[in-house]
């Protein structure tokens, strides 16, 4: 005999008291729940779908605050953008202005 049968020997009735539940349990379908907690259990199904609707409608509105807000705030830095772009315009002409007059300055030092 195989030297772990020995040890396992002992415990063998133990695993079987705990495992005998597992497999002498009835099925869940076997077991009805009495037409009360059915009507309890849909009641509260139907609390819970209106909560969940009336939180919906809460997300849906606070949703449309956000979504305007950020378009308003993308309207904002869209025109903060254009500023940019036209300063940066005007700094480079007055750039190209600057080498212009320092060439012209130059040939005529020379």
């Amino acid at each position: 005999m195989a030297a772990w049968f020995t040890v396992a020997a002992p415990l063998i009735p133990e695993i079987l008291r705990l495992a005998r539940p597992y497999f002498t349990r009835p099925p869940p379908q076997a077991i009805a729940p009495p037409s009360d907690v059915v009507a309890l259990q849909i009641t509260e199904l139907q609390d819970v779908a209106a909560q969940n609707a009336e939180s919906i409608k809460v997300l849906a509105a606070e949703m449309q605050k956000t979504i305007t807000s950020l378009q308003q705030a993308s309207m904002t830095l869209e025109q903060r953008l254009r500023r940019a772009h036209r300063l940066s315009l005007a700094s480079l002409a007055v750039a190209a202005v600057a080498l212009v007059v320092a060439g012209a300055a130059y040939a005529t030092a020379a």
